[in-house]
């Protein structure tokens, strides 16, 4: 009978944890845009000044498989991402398709196949420190949510400086 309650027990806890697992992992950075650069471009970077284009950048895995989520899987599950950074409102961020937009344009190169969120910084947005994350949601409900290390207890990631 002991065993019986305790063979019961596992499978309702598995079940439960099954329930629970994440369906989705997020990868995710900022650089410093091309934009009103003051510094070089498309490496990471934490230190931004008014007039500069901060980059958000975001790669989704199925976190079943461990497999990176491409365009045509992340438009099939209908997932979309979402930055969000004190001071402002959470801002979409898009997903290019491999071969561009439309006629004539050009794709993102090879292996650039995530998520961006450019985001030019007005110039008279307020100097300070600023946290971030990235929100990411399917067309099924399932959630995710890439923190800064640090960013769920409230330490800065992002800090804007003014222009000189």
């Amino acid at each position: 009978m002991r065993r019986l309650i305790v063979a019961a027990l596992v499978m309702v806890l598995g079940t439960v944890a099954l329930a629970q697992a994440p369906t989705y992992f997020v990868k995710a950075d900022m650089v410093r845009g091309a934009q009103g650069a003051m510094g070089p471009v498309c490496v990471p970077n934490s230190v931004f000044f008014n007039g500069e284009m901060i980059v958000f950048r975001a790669v989704v895995y199925d976190a079943a498989t461990g497999e990176e989520l491409l365009f045509d899987e992340i438009q099939a599950r209908g997932i979309t991402a979402t930055v969000v950074m004190d001071g402002r409102e959470g801002a979409a961020m898009f997903f290019p398709p491999p071969g561009g937009g439309g006629e004539g344009e050009d794709g993102p190169p090879p292996g650039a196949d995530f998520f961006r969120g450019p985001w030019a910084i007005p110039a008279d947005f307020p100097t300070g420190m600023y946290t971030w994350h990235i929100e990411v949601t399917d067309a099924q409900g399932n959630t995710a949510t890439f923190d800064p290390i640090g960013g769920a207890i409230g330490l800065n990631n992002i800090t804007i400086q003014a222009a000189n």
